[in-house]
């Protein structure tokens, strides 16, 4: 079965960015959300105040039906992985050399500073000489960027991709991660989104030239690379040798070479024979969002359609305490937190919410 092919007969396609930060993560959202079919979404609370960031579960929610994408800064972790599994997220994972990194985050820094969740960049660090600004930089934040590669280097599900790559090959790229992702995009649709994107210019895409770093002082150049030399389980990995090699080529002065391809292995596509068909997947997506609402209301009904309940339906009064219940039990459906609790906590969330209003009564 083609892609477009399984597409079709798929539910909808959810792909999780993430990123090292200045690798081209808001150009490649803008690709996807002009695909026909996609928008963007939010995927975690906006930082503010240096917060972490993490998958959000209740923007998650929030995100809705349909084809969507969005971009965090998310190491790999167990949360991680359950929130990509019980929302049917997609990982591309998005690296940038480390070099060229570090000179992308200086400027940055120069242009808009402010606390972030990595390091602190208020604005008085903005007057340093490049040199010490890269050695902050280097030591407070690539150590960040080495953690973020190993955490995902060997994640199941995912499609690693590199700024490099989606710089010399937009669509080439997209065309990837659409089949990675299932969705039904043919080449035409693909390249006017690229067209589009590079027209309006309105991405944070600030120099998109690829090799900068070889510019960086030899001393901070070699205590990038020493970082991976204590993960030596990665030494052959695409990624860590290349950025090695663009390292070594700067302090001899010669041409760094490009990064190419970082995946370790072929992304795992889903087998056909395993979709669910649309309709079903959405309806079981739904019932996992809503399924304490559903509960709710589900026991208002059936208690409607007991005949013998509380007061005897044959009773002139027997609908007061029928519809009282439909009501209270729609209240209560309405009242709880948008952070869907799991269907074995219902009872326990229901005894605390009363214990809460007759308290109040009383």
């Amino acid at each position: 079965m083609t892609a477009a092919a399984r597409a079709g007969a798929a539910g909808p396609s959810r792909i999780l960015i993430a990123c090292m930060p200045k690798s081209g993560s808001t150009f490649l959202s803008d690709l996807i959300s002009a695909l026909p079919d996609f928008k963007r979404a939010k995927f975690s609370p906006t930082p503010a105040g240096g917060r972490q960031h993490e998958l959000d579960e209740a923007c998650l929610d929030n995100a809705g039906r349909g084809n969507f994408v969005g971009q965090v800064h998310v190491l790999n972790s167990d949360w991680t992985a359950k929130m990509c599994k019980d929302h049917r997220l997609k990982p591309v994972v998005l690296v940038r050399s480390l070099p060229d990194a570090i000179v992308s985050m200086r400027d940055h820094v120069r242009r808009e500073g402010g606390v972030g969740p990595i390091f602190q960049a208020d604005p008085h660090r903005r007057v340093l000489d490049d040199a010490a600004l890269e050695e902050m930089i280097v030591r407070f934040q690539a150590p960040w960027y080495v953690n973020f590669y190993m955490s995902w280097r060997n994640a199941p599900g995912t499609l690693m991709i590199s700024y490099e790559e989606l710089t010399a090959d937009p669509q080439r790229i997209l065309r990837e991660i659409v089949d990675f992702a299932g969705a039904a995009v043919d080449d035409r649709a693909i390249a006017r989104a690229v067209a589009e994107v590079q027209e309006r210019r309105e991405s944070r895409f600030n120099v998109g030239v690829v090799g900068r770093g070889a510019k960086l002082q030899p001393d901070i150049l070699r205590e990038l690379v020493a970082l991976f030399d204590f993960y030596p389980e990665a030494a052959e990995d695409p990624y860590v040798r290349g950025v090695r090699a663009q390292a070594a080529a700067a302090l001899e002065g010669r041409s760094a070479p490009p990064l190419g391809r970082v995946a370790i292995r072929p992304p795992e596509l889903a087998p056909a024979a395993a979709v669910r068909p649309r309709r079903l997947s959405q309806a079981l997506a739904f019932a996992r969002r809503h399924g304490y609402q559903i509960t709710l209301i589900a026991f208002g009904i059936l208690y409607w359609l007991w005949p013998n309940d509380l007061i005897p339906d044959d009773e002139p009064l027997g609908r007061i305490d029928d519809a009282s219940f439909l009501i209270i039990l729609s209240f209560l459906a309405g009242r709880v937190s948008k952070r869907t609790p799991a269907l074995r906590d219902l009872p326990k969330y229901l005894w605390r919410f009363a214990g809460r209003r007759l308290r109040f009564t009383a």
